[in-house]
């Protein structure tokens, strides 16, 4: 045996006895894990972004006392896009210029995060989309490092079509924003009306900002449309059942695409928002764990940092949090460092569980690569709480229905 033979076999065994490090692990790397993203505080979609953005404060308070991932603590930075998407994309490449950031958090809605991910993708860095559902981001667009948590807007409100045939509805009116998300979603609806074989008796859209709420509803009323369905976002539901009531239109059902999940909407309209009903993918009533805590400690944490009862956006901005720690996690575990393509593989390969609820989506190279295909939505709607307020049940689908369907006439 050669001194280089018996050097080789003495570090063996020095090794296996634990005595020297293994020359093959991953060397750690110290400091902060970043985490940014820039969202809606200000602006049109301010209400629902400064939502997501809790979610995500939330998260990394959570992870950050309870030691952070594998000893690194995350650091969140967060700017206001003013919801805007010139100004989002801007933001967004400014930190990819600043070569600081490990992964990234979306923006809110589906318009803002497209002009975003034209920005992202190109860089590299990993992103988890917590608040847009448009398909046509993703579906064909060969994405390889952005991810879709909530489910895809053409199964928003197909539950809502469900719930109006079991009603008796026959006949639909379908409004709509001329926007990708609110589009998706009106797709989604006019499959459901034909499975169930009901009438559109009016499809119509507006632009953004110029909907005529109350000449929409009238249009509604006077074509005998049953179920009054669609919309755009929070502002778009408030006004909509502000003017069903304003022109006297009373349909069996009115489901609208965002806005009626929130706590909020029914501080707005009031007694109006009896029997109105709308697309939830996550609800404090439905049991739901992810990698840093359950539903339940979310919310608990929620009301003691903001008072209130979370709605499904904290839920989702919460999740996407999860989602890249526990992907950060097993990078660190693999490599020593939250590696930028080991966090992309996992997004793209696990089936895993958020408090938002079950997480996966198509693989890279699939023609549909980052698109949400576990997590489906619930159907709630505002109903009488038997001390003269009301309180939002779950009524779709049937199996974790916690109420039968109200209607409004």
């Amino acid at each position: 045996m050669n001194h280089g033979q018996s050097f080789a076999l003495g570090l063996l065994a020095l090794v296996v006895a634990g005595c020297v490090d293994d020359p093959a692990a991953p060397e750690p790397v110290e400091g902060p894990i970043t985490l940014a993203a820039a969202i809606a505080q200000s602006g049109r979609h301010a209400a629902l972004g400064t939502e997501v953005a809790r979610g995500y404060h939330l998260a990394v308070d959570i992870i950050n006392e309870n030691g952070g991932i594998r000893g690194r603590q995350l650091q969140l930075v967060l700017h206001d896009d003013a919801s805007d998407p010139a100004t989002s994309a801007r933001l967004y490449a400014e930190f990819v210029t600043s070569d600081t950031i490990d992964a990234f958090l979306g923006p809110y809605s589906s318009p803002i995060t497209e002009a975003v991910l034209a920005v992202t993708e190109p860089a590299g860095i990993p992103l988890v989309a917590p608040a847009a559902s448009a398909p046509a981001l993703w579906a064909g667009r060969e994405r390889q490092w952005s991810a879709q948590l909530l489910n895809p807007a053409p199964s928003y409100l197909k539950g809502s079509v469900d719930v109006a045939a079991l009603v008796g509805a026959r006949t639909v009116a379908l409004v709509w924003e001329e926007t990708a998300f609110p589009a998706s979603v009106a797709e989604g609806v006019r499959d459901a009306v034909r499975m169930h074989g009901l009438d559109i008796v009016l499809d119509e859209s507006y632009g953004v900002g110029g909907a005529d709420h109350e000449a929409l509803a009238a249009a509604a009323r006077d074509a005998g449309a049953a179920l009054f369905i669609g919309g755009g976002y929070a502002t778009d539901a408030i006004e909509f059942t502000r003017a069903a009531g304003a022109v006297g239109y009373r349909p069996r059902l009115m489901s609208l695409n965002v806005g009626p999940a929130e706590s909020y909407f029914i501080d707005e309209v009031g007694a109006a928002g009896r029997c109105v009903a709308g697309n939830a993918p996550w609800n404090p009533a439905v049991s739901t764990s992810g990698f840093v805590s359950d539903g339940q400690t979310m919310v608990q944490r929620y009301r003691a940092a903001y008072g209130g009862t979370p709605a499904y956006h904290a839920a989702a901005g919460y999740g996407a949090v999860e989602l890249l720690a526990e992907a950060m996690d097993e990078a660190i575990a693999d490599t020593g460092d939250a590696d930028r393509a080991a966090v992309r593989d996992f997004l793209f390969t696990a089936e895993t569980g958020t408090v938002l609820g079950p997480y996966s989506v198509h693989p890279v190279g699939d023609p549909q690569a980052g698109v949400q295909r576990a997590l489906t939505g619930l159907q709630i709607q505002w109903q009488d709480d038997g001390a003269g307020g009301l309180a939002q049940r779950i009524i779709h689908p049937w199996a974790v229905a916690d109420a039968a369907p109200c209607r409004m006439n």
